[in-house]
């Protein structure tokens, strides 16, 4: 121990602080590069470059983010590492120097290797009791300070090799073309297993229960504070409801790109998959890379944003806007029904497009609209029965709840945007579970197509004015036939909800270019009304 005692006794913590400041430095760099590259020369080009020669640049270019990424991720793990071990051994110095002194200032001696001696006895000192007895005491001392001591040296032994590991990860190799496929997936990797290696825990995020709680968090850090919180925890910050749509859609982003990553390099059988849900998974994950990155070159009220990405929770959740809810007059909420799963949601990503174009087209001049894709629960499917069970629609109810509460806590103070949840099918029920439950979804209209039910007897059950719960089902839509125990049927004269005219036919033509059925979603989601139908029944 005679070398880590002295080595102890000249830390200074300053260099491991000053190194990881620059590892820090080199990451913000980058992540600034990376988002100058995506704006400034791939967005412009996917507008305009085509052909075989476009498509070989645009591998590059992706190569190129994907590099830069990495280096993101890797660097600000290394910088965690430095400041960690810097902190600790700070710590056991500061330990050590206590104990140090307080021997000297008793008389005793510590030695080279740490060990403390008591100091030498007189003679007479040793026929005389009351001597005797305060160098018991003495004794006592110094046993529990050589125990300070030793402690002090193992906390920065422990440090120092945690440390050492931490950054054993961090390989160069994983920048080399032959490990170019699972590269993104292998750095999240990484840093799992640093935090791993110096024995750390996320305690300190939000335990994403209450979107105003973890606003207030995300506003009390520094902006460097964000960027390491962004790089390292992507999963957890992506998840936070509350927090702003740009950050949730970078971090989701990250995600996105370490689970392509991921499937690009595994197997099936390594990621527990079948052939067909391989390429299922994999397909659904690059078309919704491909459309986000299409739309990257719009406006902010036009381009897409990723709110959410679980591929491997039950059959895959996704949460994608197009237009930025947080600066949005209006903002819509699509949740969708039966069978809806990850590879639907690119299709989704093209419906939403659509109810926000006719959204827009009814809005007031100047005004923004924005229309979510919310698959953030487990949709029910025909072959299991589940379709005839409120269980799924229940399970998600609380989280439907936090989400339409996490778009209003991250508007700007001075909006207070109209918010509308439109269900489809099953993802009707969900949306009445959510509404009756706790206090409601806070909206300002609910729009319920094709419902088999949604859970209530009437409208007013569903904490909103009756008078703002729109119905409508196509007359030829097989839904009215099916008999569950989801509730009374909404088109129930009794209901007691707004019967819309619907002009389409069956079950999923609601969104029908040009069709009163989806001006009527387009009028309810900016706040006019809606043409309401002629029948009192169907």
């Amino acid at each position: 121990m005679s070398n880590v005692y002295a080595l102890l006794l000249k830390f200074d913590p300053h260099v491991l602080h000053d190194t990881a400041k620059g590892w820090r430095g080199l990451s913000h760099a980058v992540e600034d590069a990376g988002s100058r590259h995506r704006g400034k020369v791939n967005v412009p080009l996917h507008g305009s470059w085509k052909g075989d020669a476009a498509q070989a640049g645009f591998r590059t270019m992706a190569r190129t983010e994907q590099l830069l990424d990495l280096v993101r991720v890797e660097a600000e793990a290394a910088a965690l590492t430095l400041d960690t071990v810097a902190d600790r051994m700070f710590q056991a110095q500061t330990n050590l120097a206590n104990a140090v002194r307080r021997a000297q200032e008793q008389g005793m001696r510590v030695g080279a290797d740490g060990t403390v001696d008591m100091p030498a006895e007189d003679a007479a000192d040793r026929h005389d009791p009351d001597a005797q007895n305060a160098r018991r005491v003495l004794a006592g001392l110094k046993g529990e300070l050589q125990l300070r001591i030793d402690a002090a040296l193992r906390a920065a032994q422990e440090a120092s090799d945690q440390g050492n590991a931490a950054l054993g990860r961090l390989d160069s190799g994983i920048f080399g073309q032959a490990r170019t496929a699972g590269a993104t997936s292998e750095a999240g990797k990484d840093v799992r297993a640093v935090f791993k290696d110096l024995g750390l825990t996320d305690a300190s995020l939000p335990d994403g229960k209450d979107p105003q709680r973890s606003a207030d968090w995300w506003k009390s850090l520094t902006p460097e504070q964000r960027d390491t919180y962004l790089a390292l925890h992507p999963g957890e910050i992506g998840r936070l409801d509350g927090l702003p749509t740009t950050v949730r859609d970078e971090a989701n982003r990250l995600v996105l790109g370490q689970r392509i990553s991921e499937m690009q390099s595994g197997t099936p059988s390594s990621l527990g998959l079948s052939d067909e849900e391989y390429r299922s998974r994999r397909a659904a994950l690059e078309e919704i890379r491909r459309k986000l990155e299409e739309s990257d070159g719009n406006d902010e009220p036009h381009r897409m944003f990723l709110l959410g990405i679980e591929p491997d929770k039950h059959n895959g959740r996704a949460i994608v806007a197009t237009g930025n809810p947080d600066n949005s007059q209006h903002t819509a909420v699509f949740v969708p029904g039966t069978g809806t799963v990850l590879a639907g949601v690119p299709g989704q990503m093209d419906h939403i497009r659509k109810l926000q174009n006719m959204a827009n087209d009814e809005a007031a001049d100047g005004e923004k609209v924005a229309v979510v894709s919310w698959l953030g629960y487990e949709t029910p499917d025909w072959t299991d029965g589940s379709v005839a069970s409120a269980a799924r629609g229940d399970a998600g109810a609380e989280d439907m709840r936090r989400f339409t509460n996490g778009v209003r806590v991250a508007q700007s103070d001075n909006l207070c945007g109209h918010l509308t949840v439109i269900g489809h099918s099953y993802g009707t029920y969900a949306v009445g579970s959510a509404a009756r439950g706790e206090g409601g979804l806070h909206v300002d209209d609910i729009v319920s197509l094709a419902s088999p039910g949604m859970g209530v007897d009437n409208a007013s059950e569903l904490n909103i004015d009756p008078g703002h719960v729109w119905v409508g089902t196509a007359r030829n839509d097989t839904i009215q036939e099916v008999d569950t125990a989801l509730g009374k049927q909404p088109l129930d004269g009794n209901f007691g909800g707004q019967r819309i005219e619907v002009d389409t036919s069956g079950h999923g033509g609601y969104w029908k270019d040009d069709s009163v059925s989806l001006r009527n979603q387009g009028k309810i989601i900016v706040g006019r009304p809606p043409i309401i139908s002629p029948k009192l029944a169907y």
